[in-house]
């Protein structure tokens, strides 16, 4: 009841005399209920600390005209003051925010953005330019269900556009994550409080205030290229935007892939196009300035360069102390739209599982990009029709019967699209699956579903997927609040006793071979013998993922794959340290080559032998410059 029906009982007819007495109760108790002379007000104490254990909201970004650009939120607090950071945009712009928000599996979470266009310090409900959630719809009037899958999962807010006509200047920007409520100030639980339940502060919510520059011409895209070689390049904490901003100065950490490498070439060349010759018509296209990573790998590079195309090269080789040689590696740097190495792989074929019953052979799903493998899952294209029987196509590669391994590390850099039904794999099979699915064995090195935020990474045998048998020992790990706006490193280390994965370079959890001889006769460890590597992009069917949306591009860029083996694991590796990492002596090259044969055109096997028939399947062959070359049997 409010304060005038505790004078009032409002269903009685009223009297003359009432019609006085509220007039002068009114006149007294307005001002008091409604005077603030506060801007951008919220319904919090401005010190008060996220009281959910397990939520934060740690950074937004946001894609305008100007790119992507990002600013780190990352404190307890559930209202944080960070006008001083800003964001930039155009006009009419196309905004897309997407918010790094700490969750569990489902964020069961909203999110609210409002832009204070007439810039009288307070947000009104036209102000409020995009919503993921309220009573049942997004603020693009979708319907959205309840549940898990629908309002549980529904964080990030829909792409909106500023007003055409909004005048170039500075606005106030207010990022508020809650639960199914509008007001900008933060919702009031049930019992009237921003504690009580579903309060702000009670869900774990978060405003956080920007401000966005409204400016009439785009700036120069920004973008940032890595080259790398036997080493992964990160945030300092964490894995890199993948568009850093605009004239602010970037801690990277590089980390090879282990302690022992050296270096080769560790520089950062800037300019117009650091992929050109330095010189192009008499304009120099590039900068080079060397980089000295500290004893933590972490280098800067300063604001000045931080304005236009960046390339971070760093190339890494093993030493004979080393205790990981490489044995295989695709950087994926063919022509754009080719189809990535035959000599290597294969396509994935159809067959009736729910990852594989919509492979294709075709182009659209499996092609070569920017020094990327990408793989896609889209409806079918028109082109098609008729000669296509589904409505759905995708595509993946395998290496099987061209490259296996027993034992070792693999791991590649991945870059997803989560979405309802997305469902891609980084993955190895046995290479010999005489022993059927799932007796023969599967290794999941990563996998992603949905929306989600988490990384799967999994083990499926006769003990695990037949006899349920999954935590008996363990057999799957997740890790849980990946940022996918942003690429990652997803690996594996197998030995004959146990299975380890990380993210990041960051440990998740493991799977150990049992001691129980019972589980073993069971079928708990088949991962004794050589397996092959699958990457593909695939979409679910309703049983885990969703089923696929026919007006999404589901799409996994591959920016590499590597494998790494220790000597004992392949006796043959022996040989790379000597005859390739090492510069080859004169008594290694033909004695007819002279001094300006390039090293590059001789090639040896892992033995040490030089290569005179390449018609013959040697293996991997290397050469002088440390290039590998897979030369399958004919």
């Amino acid at each position: 009841m409010n304060f005038y029906q505790l004078l009032f009982n409002i269903n009685q007819p009223m009297h003359l005399h009432h019609y006085s007495l509220l007039l002068a109760l009114t006149a007294v108790a307005t001002p008091a209920l409604a005077q603030t002379t506060e801007e951008y007000p919220v319904n919090v104490e401005k010190n008060q600390t996220i009281t959910h254990p397990n939520r934060q909201l740690r950074s937004v970004s946001l894609q305008s005209a100007d790119g992507l650009q990002t600013q780190t939120v990352g404190t307890r607090l559930v209202y944080n003051d960070l006008s001083a950071k800003t964001f930039t945009a155009l006009p009419g712009d196309a905004v897309h925010l997407s918010l790094d928000y700490q969750s569990g599996a489902i964020p069961w979470m909203h999110s609210y953005v409002y832009v204070d266009l007439n810039s009288d310090g307070k947000f009104d409900s036209t102000e409020l330019l995009s919503y993921s959630y309220s009573q049942g719809k997004n603020s693009l009037g979708e319907n959205i269900e309840k549940g898990a899958k629908g309002s549980g999962s529904s964080l990030q807010p829909p792409t909106f556009h500023l007003p055409q006509t909004l005048a170039v200047g500075q606005y106030r920007m207010r990022v508020k994550v809650d639960w199914d409520n509008i007001d900008p100030a933060g919702a009031k639980g049930e019992d009237g409080t921003v504690m009580g339940t579903n309060g702000i502060v009670t869900n774990g919510g978060a405003i956080a205030d920007f401000t966005l520059n409204v400016h009439p011409t785009a700036f120069t895209p920004m973008a940032l290229y890595l080259d790398t070689r036997h080493a992964n390049i990160y945030a300092e904490q964490g894995a890199l935007p993948l568009q850093p901003q605009r004239g602010q100065a970037l801690t990277l950490r590089i980390v090879p892939v282990e302690k022992s490498y050296e270096p080769t070439q560790l520089a950062v060349r800037f300019g117009k196009n650091p992929y050109a010759e330095q010189t192009v018509n008499g304009e120099t296209q590039w900068e080079e300035q060397a980089l000295q990573p500290n004893a933590k790998g972490l280098v800067t590079l300063p604001a000045e360069m931080m304005n236009g195309k960046v390339r971070v090269i760093a190339h890494y080789k093993p030493i004979s102390t080393s205790k990981y040689l490489p044995a295989f590696s695709d950087e994926f740097e063919g022509d754009d739209h080719s189809e990535p190495n035959t000599k290597v792989w294969s396509r994935t074929p159809r067959r009736g599982a729910t990852w594989n019953r919509y492979c294709s052979n075709d182009t659209a799903v499996v092609y070569l990009r920017d020094g990327e493998l990408i793989c896609r899952a889209i409806a079918t294209p028109q082109r098609l029709k008729g000669q296509e029987p589904k409505d759905f196509i995708s595509g993946g590669i395998k290496s099987e019967g061209k490259f296996s391994f027993q034992y070792g590390r693999a791991e590649a850099r991945i870059f997803t699209k989560p979405h309802n039904g997305n469902f891609p794999a980084f993955w190895m099979m046995p290479q010999d699956g005489s022993a059927g699915w799932p007796k023969a064995g599967e290794i999941d090195i990563w996998e992603q579903i949905n929306t989600e935020n988490v990384s799967y990474h999994t083990l499926h045998s006769h003990w695990t997927f037949t006899l349920k048998h999954k935590q008996n020992p363990t057999s799957a790990v997740q890790s849980h609040n990946i940022d996918y706006s942003r690429y990652h490193t997803f690996a594996v280390e197998w030995t004959p006793t146990l299975i380890s994965w990380y993210v990041d370079g960051e440990f998740v959890g493991n799977a150990p071979k049992s001691t129980d001889s019972d589980v073993l006769a069971n079928g708990q460890w088949p991962y004794t013998k050589p397996f092959y590597l699958i990457l593909n992009q695939s979409v679910g069917d309703g049983s885990w993922a969703a089923s696929p949306d026919a007006n999404f591009v589901y799409e996994t860029r591959f920016d590499w794959v590597r494998v790494y083996q220790t000597k004992a694991q392949n006796p043959t590796l022996t040989a790379i340290a000597r005859n390739v990492i090492a510069p080859l002596s004169p008594s290694q090259n033909d004695e007819d080559a002279g001094e300006g044969a390039h090293k590059a055109s001789l090639w040896y096997d892992l033995s040490g032998r030089r290569i005179n028939n390449f018609t013959q399947g040697h293996g991997i062959v290397v050469n002088g410059e440390g290039q590998k070359m897979l030369l399958p049997a004919h």
